[in-house]
């Protein structure tokens, strides 16, 4: 496996695939150079892996289903079966992996045995009943159907897990529930993959189709509609196009490599000059095939692999490209950060603040050579007016009209204040002091340190997409502001503008300065550090992003409204 930086691709030579199943098209579609390296190079099944819990588990189910008038089974016996079944099969198939690995060590250091894996699948199944799939004992059709179907050009081969006689397919899931939009569109284009091949081969008409979560007792119906079906078999025919381009004697054997959060549990991720390695995945990709691999090769002879994200390799690039927060709250918009070839990271660049614009801007903050500047002194009280009421609709509010004149900010043990070029001075006053005050921002108040914060929690969501900071910071902002508001009510103060993404500067400052404030956003930040970054399987959009601060916000949400129950009950 060759990596052309440049081109930002790699170069392989590999057979053409015979079939296409879904788990393949799917791979494809994340990342092309992923796909072909989990083939060329796989990584060894470690204890624990999902792949091998998810085989035994099927195995006990299928079992399970063929006996309908049990609901509840005894899962380890099954699962113990399933583990035969699964070696009867690998044998009759002649070819692929052995259904258990035979050196995976457990944590106390021992070698795991079939009954150890059967006992790990079974806790997957624990307390799932045969009845929560259709609400209903199962009247199966078919057990692990195996098709082979071209559709629409393409050949498709996959297993239909179970199949009841009204029509219904189901698909039996071992992981967790995906709780953002991509993940679950990505389980339903499987559905709908079934529907596509059951009803082009006559098996049957599929009438409806669902994902059950046997762990968690929940499933999720899928939209089999003709539109629905279509666009997710245009995807597969990009996908396939894509494959046969790249692959065979006739191939290019060029294949894209697309970085994204799920980059660390690539075969590859060290080697990969253009992998993205999240904090939570630098272990995984430390186990991962390195650039010294003979069979790794490098078009430019000098590169050694990725640069983690927040590593040395981009940190100057990243400095330079900055992240201006008072820019949110005026009319200042960050300059563009210069590309280069696509998929190429830029050149090394010197010290940001050492470069004539970075000097530039030290002056204007007031922190390089510019003459101090003698500040005024405020009133003691600077917010005595009392909190706007809430309004009917609480995410377009009347702004409020007057108001009693910001002081000039203090300055702190430097002896100035920062002129900005969009009105605001910089100057440090007490923690517990406003944070805005007319046109003085005080950067040791609580509501500065908040907004430095939500931008720095928003960076990490971010993995490396500079601008995909913004958007996420201000999803945030609401966030924090909406969980209050409709846990508390009035108490929490209206902010003009924050709905729009453009909020009043006194009106935010004075609620990122309040109490209600850090505690909605620590209960927002606990729900979203619960939550990998990325789940397997999903892509790496700014719209999963911005949907999972939307999935915290709701449950941070439900949490708050539950101290109120309290209280009122008390």
């Amino acid at each position: 496996m060759i990596f052309d930086e440049r081109m930002g691709a790699a170069r392989v030579d590999m057979p053409c695939p015979r079939h296409a199943s879904f788990s393949s098209l799917d791979a494809w579609m994340q990342c092309p150079g992923r796909w072909a390296a989990s083939r060329l190079m796989p990584k060894p099944r470690e204890w624990g892996s999902p792949l091998v819990l998810g085989g035994i588990a099927h195995a006990a189910l299928e079992s399970a289903c063929a006996a309908p008038d049990v609901s509840t089974p005894d899962w380890l016996a099954l699962c113990r079966r399933g583990i035969d079944v699964e070696y009867a099969r690998w044998r009759e198939r002649g070819w692929g992996d052995e259904p258990i690995p035979a050196d995976a060590v457990l944590p106390d250091g021992r070698v795991a045995t079939r009954d150890d894996w059967a006992r790990l699948a079974a806790g997957k199944l624990s307390g799932f009943a045969l009845t929560d799939a259709l609400g209903r004992p199962p009247s199966p059709a078919a057990l692990e159907q195996e098709l082979h179907v071209d559709v629409d050009g393409i050949p498709l081969a996959g297993s239909v897990d179970y199949r009841d006689l009204d029509g219904t397919v189901v698909d039996w899931k071992t992981g967790r529930v995906p709780s953002r939009r991509d993940g679950r569109e990505r389980h339903a284009d499987q559905l709908r993959a079934y529907r596509l091949m059951l009803e082009e081969s006559g098996v049957c008409e599929v009438r409806a189709a669902r994902d059950v979560y046997v762990e968690h007792r929940a499933w999720r119906e899928a939209d089999l509609s003709d539109a629905a079906c279509t666009d997710t078999l245009s995807r597969f025919h990009r996908a396939w196009d894509g494959m046969t381009r790249a692959t065979g004697p006739d191939g290019d054997g060029i294949l894209p490599l697309v970085p994204s959060g799920l980059c660390a549990w690539c075969p590859v991720a060290a080697a990969c000059p253009l992998a993205r390695i999240i904090p939570a995945g630098r272990m995984e990709a430390a186990r991962s095939v390195r650039a010294d691999d003979p069979r790794i090769g490098f078009v430019r002879t000098h590169t050694t692999g990725n640069t983690p994200v927040g590593g040395d390799g981009d940190k100057e690039s990243r400095m330079s490209d900055g992240i201006d927060l008072l820019a949110l709250i005026g009319d200042a918009t960050p300059a563009a950060k210069p590309k280069g070839p696509a998929g190429v990271p830029g050149p090394k660049y010197p010290d940001p603040w050492e470069t004539p614009r970075g000097r530039a801007t030290l002056d204007k903050w007031g922190v390089g050579d510019k003459a101090e500047t003698k500040p005024a002194e405020g009133p003691a009280d600077p917010w005595a007016s009392p909190a706007s009421p809430a309004t009917d609709d609480p995410w377009n509010p009347k702004p409020r009209t007057g108001g009693k004149p910001g002081p000039a900010a203090v300055s702190g043990p430097g002896g100035g204040t920062a002129d900005r070029p969009d009105g605001f001075l910089l100057g440090e006053r007490r923690p517990y002091d406003p944070t805005l005050d007319g046109t003085h921002v005080n950067v040791a108040g609580y509501g500065f340190a908040q907004l430095n914060m939500t931008f720095a929690h928003a960076a990490v969501l971010a993995d490396g997409h500079d601008d995909r900071i913004r958007p996420l910071a201000m999803a945030m902002l609401k966030s924090q502001w909406a969980i209050a508001r409709s846990a508390f009510g009035p108490i929490v103060p209206d902010v003009p503008g924050l709905a729009d993404g453009r909020p009043e500067p006194a009106a935010l400052f004075k609620w990122l300065d309040s109490t209600l404030c850090r505690d909605a956003d620590r209960v927002l930040r606990m729900q979203l550090d619960n939550d990998p970054l990325l789940g397997p399987g999903e892509s790496d959009t700014l719209e999963a992003r911005l949907q999972r601060v939307s999935d915290a916000a709701h449950a941070a949400g439900v949490a708050l409204s539950g101290v109120i129950g309290v209280l009122k009950r008390a």
